[in-house]
This record gives C-alpha cells, structure tokens and sequence, in this order.
C-alpha cells in the first residue's frame, strides 16, 4: 500500500460531469440496453446492406433518382428502428443512447466506407459495357451480403454475451459469412482494379466500425481524461451505494475513450488505515482532488504516458477508480475509531466497494462489450484489482480477462488480519459463489489461498502479481508491514527498512506457493519479482527499460501476458538486492540491511 504521490499514475485534463443519473438494470432475462444494441446492429447490417444493393443497381443502370431514393428509404428505416429501440429500453430502464453513436453519426459511418468500397469495385470497370456494369453489380451485392450476415452474427453476439463467452459462436458465424462472400465473389471475372481480399478488408474495417460505434460511448472524452463525480444514492445490483471518501468529501472518478475496443480498469492507490490513530494523522490518501494530482491527465510516465508508441494500452479505453477510503477498495463500514482517545471518536467512512461499484456501473453502461479487460492497480489499489475483478468477469461476460496486482501482494501479520482487518467489513461483498474465497479469509490464509480460489474459477483469465525484492519507502509494502509488526504504530512507518528483509522472505514465499498451487490446477498465475526497493512499476519509466538481474523488461512480460505467451513466465531478479537509481532507501547508508557493495547500494539480509 503507498501514500499518493506520483507513483502508478496514469497520463491524461479535467472535464467535471454531472452528477450520474441511473436507473436499475435488468438482471432477469435479456438486458433491455444489450437487447436494444443488439437491435440496432442488426439494423445497421441491413442499412449497410440496402446501401450496397442501391449502388449495385446503380452498377447496372446509373439511374441517380432510382439509387438515391433507395438510399432515403434506406436512412428512413434506420432511423426509425433505432429510435423504436431506444424508446423500448428506455421503457424497461436502460440507456441505449449512451453506448452507440445516434442514426445520424451510424449512417455517415456507413455512407463513408461504401463509397470506398464502391470505388474500389468500380476501379476499372466500363459501366457502359454490360458485362462489366453485371459484373460490378454482383460484385457489391456479394458485399452487401456480407456486411448484414457479419452485423447479424455481431447482433445475435450482444444480446445474451453470456451464452458465447469465448466469442466461439460468433467467430464461427462471422467464417461462415466470409466464406459465402469469397464464393460468390471468387468466380467473378471482371477486371475490377481490386481482389476479393481487398474489398473483403474493407467490408471488415467498416463492421468493426459498426461494432465500436454502438457498444463504446461516444459520450467519454477520447482527447483527455475527463472527472466524473457521482452524488446521492446509487442503486446497482439490489444495493444502495453512497459515493464518498473517508473523511465525507465528494468522491471523483476519471475516464478516457481509446480507439481500441478494450478496456483498462486501474484502482489506484494510497495506503490504508484501521484505526483512530492510522486514520487520525492519516498513513492514507482520504479525498479525490480532481484539479491535482489525482487526475491522471498529470501522470506522465510508464503505462501512464499514453503518449509512449511502446505503451500496450496506450489506445485502449481506461477507466480510473480513484481511491479516498483507505480500505483498499473494499470496505464497506462507517466507523467511530476510539481505540487511542475514547473522549474524541474519530469518524471515518470506509466505502470503498461503494465507490468501486457505481465506478463498475459506469464504465458498464459505456462499454459494453470489450474484447479484452485489464484489470490492474498499484500499493491498495492492487488489492482493489485483485478483489474486485471477479467482480467484473460478471459485468463482461465474454471480454477476455488479465488481472495484475502492482506492489499488493498481501504481506500482513496475523494479528492484522485478526483483528483491525474486519474493521472495514470487508468480508461483506466477497463472492460467496466462488469456493475457497470466504475461507481464504476466515482461516487466516489470505491472499495466496484467495488467488488460488479465483485463479481456479476463472481457468480462461491470467492472474499475476508484480513487487520489487524489497517494496520500500514509508508508503510502501514494508512500511506497512513495520506499522503492523510494531502495533499498528504508524511512527514505525517511517522506519520501513527494518522490515525489509521479513517482508521480502514472506513476500517471495507467498508468490512461489501461490504459483505452484495454481500450477497444479490450471497454471494461469505467474509473478514477478524485480530487483531492489521501489513501491510500484506502473507509473515509472523503468517497465520499458529495466532488464537489471537478467530480468524481461516489464513491458515486455505484459504483453506476453496479454496474449499468453510463451515469455509469460515467472521472473525473479538474480541478484536481486541491488537497488536501482531512485529506489527508496534510508536516510544513512550504511543503515542495515541496505549497505554500499561498490558503487551500489544493496541489501544485505541475514
């Protein structure tokens, strides 16, 4: 866990939204806005296909009249069926605006690209010469078959997600309507200046189009980050959520649209507290200020610089799930500290699920069906990402899921656990369905046994986690660890070092036996375990360049994450007690263990 500062921060220039006005959705039966874009897909593949059949016909006569008026019939239809839908959802309390593009914006998609396709099939072609002006014309009647066939497999897809949740069902349909195009096309002789490849690409380019521009809202901001700040009561799942921090100010969130139909989910971090002395002076971050450093549109390195051509998810949707509630994004409890001075209780509002959950409920209704989730936070918010992202397995049903915990890797005292843990009632929200989850809690086991249950549920999703040898600063997983070895006293967070070496031995231990007890099942969790002292990788420039300890460089070892790669392996620095430039350290070397070898700073545990 890490106080804030500029560690793990993402890059991005404050938009204030109102405050979110939701209704309940369905959880019964079909989705009413699922439903509804489904609808309007379907649509929109029979709109392409009306348009390319107007200009096939075109091909044969170059009747202008004839074809345009085709075309108005055309947009008429469209229009009409996607307001019918709207109106519908709308009935059974969803938002089908919010996720697509209006009729407006869908038809100029789809009036762009066939005019392009158009071109590329007409290139060439004598329209004068009957042969060719038949040959054109089937030509994009073939097109048009299959742009409505892919739109109607992507249609049938979004309805009920759930029911094809490798997407396995979809791409069989989608190869089956390529097929069909590339038979009717393949025989055609003419000499158009294009191939079937070609305009099979562009017929693609164009559904793919059609699929970002109604499942990912053109209402989030794809020039910067904007703030959203939720007010009032929130009903989501069956629950009322209050939005706030701990100390009671308004509670911030931040969002970004990519270009890429996939979504990062990032809990951010800054420490935790748990009782009236941690939470008075406090060794956490209780409030979002979305002006400062909390907007991520001032985070300006490592996965946070959107900026950087090697950055993977520099594209991608990103959804930031700020953090004031100290209970690492989980509690869920109002409490009236006393432990230290009974005459003055310190109010506190750990609501951290809160905040989480009405965060979940707006990236949901925004994003509607990624092709890939990436669920991940640094110091608390690795904790947040790791609990709450078999949450979201249930929100998308058919995304592909990655999780990694940035510097949280669970490294507590059993009396911690015992004890001030409950404080937060973080047991109340755990999924009670998934086995081995509730216990990994009540029998003392944590976070190892907790990564064995859900990597074990969750067999298709890789989970991982990420921590320097020796995680340091007052911040960092061994100053937290030093306030709990030494009574909950945070004065011993400033002292970290002295837990160094305990923490690096827990910590190293965790990660192997967690590692071999998922091996044993379905072999989806790896870790890694950088050399020296520095709190979190995410928002620092060394996840491109450190290779120190004959390590992969961060960067690298994500990607082969995201596709399950061969290099997805477990990494372990050798040696792995050099501190690198930067690395916290104490304020005199030498002050054991961290000692000089040379010219490097190391450290030295017995």
């Amino acid at each position: 866990m890490q106080t804030r500062g500029i560690h793990a921060k993402l890059i991005v220039s404050a938009i204030t939204v109102a405050a979110m006005m939701w209704a309940p959705r369905a959880h019964a039966g079909v989705d009413p806005v699922n439903l509804c874009v489904s609808t309007k897909m379907k649509s929109a593949g029979k709109y392409c296909q009306s348009v390319l059949k107007a200009w096939s016909t075109w091909d044969k006569n170059q009747d202008v009249a004839k074809r345009d008026a085709a075309l108005s019939k055309a947009a008429g239809k469209l229009e009409d069926q996607w307001s019918k839908a709207e109106t519908k959802a709308t009935s059974k309390g969803g938002d089908c605006a919010l996720p697509t593009v209006s009729a407006d914006e869908l038809k100029l998609i789809v009036g762009t690209a066939v005019t392009e396709i158009v071109g590329e099939i007409n290139t060439g072609l004598d329209l004068g010469n009957k042969d060719d002006a038949t040959c054109g014309s089937k030509f994009l009647k073939a097109a048009a078959k299959k742009c409505s066939d892919f739109l109607k497999a992507e249609s049938k897809h979004i309805k009920k997600p759930e029911k094809d949740p490798d997407r396995a069902t979809l791409e069989a349909d989608k190869a089956k309507a390529s097929q069909k195009f590339t038979d009717s096309a393949t025989p055609l002789t003419c000499a158009t200046g294009t191939s079937v490849t070609l305009v099979e690409e562009s017929i693609d380019g164009l559904t793919s189009d059609v699929v970002y521009s109604t499942t990912v809202s053109p209402s989030v901001d794809n020039t910067q980050f904007m703030t959203i700040s939720p007010t009032g009561t929130i009903t989501y799942q069956g629950k009322d959520l209050t939005p706030t921090c701990m100390n009671s100010s308004p509670y911030s969130f931040f969002a970004k649209r990519g270009s890429e139909n996939k979504l990062v989910m990032y809990y951010q971090g800054g420490g935790a507290c748990w009782e009236q002395l941690t939470c008075l002076i406090p060794v956490c971050d209780n409030s979002v200020n979305p002006g400062g450093s909390d907007n991520p549109n001032t985070w300006t390195s490592g996965f946070a610089d959107l900026t950087n051509p090697d950055n993977p998810f520099k594209d991608w949707n990103i959804v930031v799930v700020s953090y004031c509630s100290c209970d690492i994004h989980f509690g869920d409890a109002a409490q009236d500290y006393n432990n230290n001075n009974p005459a003055t209780p310190l109010h506190v509002e750990h609501r951290g699920f809160h905040n989480a959950k009405v965060v979940e409920k707006w990236a949901r209704e925004r994003f509607l069906d990624p092709e890939v989730v990436f669920v991940t936070g640094s110091s608390a918010g690795a904790y947040g990402a790791i609990f709450h992202a078999p949450l979201l397995e249930d929100v998308w049903k058919s995304s592909e899921f990655r999780v990694l915990g940035d510097a949280g890797n669970g490294v507590i005292t059993p009396s911690f656990l015992q004890n001030e843990f409950n404080n937060w009632n973080f047991k109340a929200n755990l999924p009670t369905t998934i086995p081995g989850v509730v216990e990994a809690i009540d029998n003392g086991t944590g976070v190892p046994a907790y990564m064995q249950a859900v990597a074990k549920y969750f067999p298709e999703t890789n989970w991982a986690n990420y921590s320097a040898a020796f995680d340091g600063g007052s911040g960092g997983q061994t100053g937290f660890y030093n306030v709990m070895l030494n009574g909950n006293n945070p004065v011993f967070g400033a002292f970290w070092w002295q837990a160094s070496c305990a923490f690096n031995q827990k910590m190293h231990q965790q990660a192997v036996d967690t590692e071999a007890a998922v091996a044993a099942n379905d072999n989806n969790y790896r870790y890694y375990i950088g050399t020296g002292s520095r709190h979190t990788m995410w928002g620092h420039n060394k996840v491109y360049s450190d290779t120190t300890g004959g390590v992969p460089t961060i960067v690298d070892w994500v990607n082969e994450m995201l596709t399950s790669g061969p290099g997805w392996v477990n990494v372990e620095a050798s040696p792995f007690n050099v501190l690198l430039s930067g690395d916290p350290k104490p304020p005199t070397i030498p002050t054991p263990p961290f000692v000089m070898s040379g010219s490097d700073i190391v450290v030295n545990c017995p």
